[in-house]
């Protein structure tokens, strides 16, 4: 449907002069070939983007690609470490909590009970080297309790956590 000038402002809800400035500054509107009228379908159509990227806050879609980018970067991220702890490189907090507590407890029960221990092996000793040497073993023994690592005494194989089954790829 061709329309002339007035008509289209009237249909657009704006004066005629700003169809004259959009027609102008954003070379909207263009006239009919024979240099009479508009096409009121495609002008509608113009005015309506021209509205709708005007209506839209700066910067939308580069905000959009930029959340995109950083659950990416997030998901990279669990992947690294939950990689890291099957490779047993990384715990969680509460299995060494755990583990340490358990050392620890047996630590302090074995040093507690090394007096007595030690009280029997060198009761009749007179040998001073000999004493030394009883000492130090036993202090050795104990020491060795706080270096016995073995991450395999760390948690459960179970490496998938809750939700991660019903991850969705938003690629």
């Amino acid at each position: 449907m061709i329309v002339n000038q007035k008509q289209l402002a009237s249909v657009l809800g704006i004066s005629s002069r700003q169809v004259r400035n959009l027609q102008h500054d954003f070379d909207f509107f263009t006239k009919q070939e024979n240099g009479r009228g508009y096409d009121l379908g495609k002008c509608v159509q113009e005015y309506i983007e021209y509205k709708v990227k005007a209506e839209m806050p700066k910067g939308t879609l580069v905000n959009i690609e930029k959340e995109k980018a950083e659950h990416e970067r997030i998901k990279k991220t669990m992947s690294q470490l939950k990689l890291r702890k099957m490779k047993k490189e990384l715990h969680e907090a509460g299995d060494i909590e755990l583990f340490l507590g358990e050392m620890l407890y047996n630590f302090k029960n074995k040093l507690l009970a090394t007096p007595s221990k030690i009280a029997t092996l060198i009761v009749g000793e007179k040998d001073v080297n000999q004493i030394i040497n009883i000492l130090t073993k036993e202090m050795n023994d104990l020491l060795d309790e706080l270096s016995d690592f073995n991450p395999d005494e760390f948690a459960s194989d179970d490496f998938t956590e809750k939700g991660e089954d019903d991850e969705e790829d938003d690629d």
